[in-house]
């Protein structure tokens, strides 16, 4: 099981929703497309960070992307997404997000923020501790390549 995988499994055991009525199958799908937008545009800005100075402040952004990210997956999966379709949704969104203008994806990427920070706000406390423990060690992964590209420089 790959994590993700178990990131949604766990995010499926939890019994609250971050919403209190079912949302309709069109909301759903509305939701899906956004979520994987979102977590493309988000995803794009972690890796143009990390083309920049490492700086406290710099990783502490990436750590609120993927924070972010993460909960926009673990809310769609908790709303019925599976895959393939999870995947074939945010591949075809990565695509969509290479096309668009500079000053779109800034745009999107700041609307994406405030939206899943009102995820975050909306989900359990249990649910807000896995998508920051998942995104904290997704995080220090990719500092961790960074010091090993460090190391490995004349």
């Amino acid at each position: 099981m790959n994590r993700f995988h178990a990131f949604a499994l766990c995010m499926l055991m939890l019994g609250q929703s971050a919403w209190a009525d079912e949302p309709s199958a069109a909301e759903n799908q509305a939701f899906f497309l956004d979520a994987a937008t979102c977590a493309a545009a988000l995803e794009a800005r972690v890796v143009e960070r990390q083309t920049q100075a490492r700086t406290d402040a710099r990783d502490q952004a990436m750590l609120s992307d993927v924070e972010h990210g993460f909960v926009f997956i673990g809310v769609a999966y908790k709303r019925g997404l599976r895959n393939p379709q999870a995947d074939e949704m945010l591949h075809a969104a990565e695509k969509r997000w290479a096309a668009l203008p500079k000053s779109d994806k800034e745009a999107r990427q700041a609307s994406c923020s405030r939206q899943g920070q009102a995820l975050i706000d909306d989900v359990s406390m249990l649910e807000r501790f896995l998508v920051r423990n998942r995104a904290s060690a997704r995080v220090e992964r990719l500092l961790e390549k960074e010091r090993d590209k460090e190391k490995d420089k004349p």
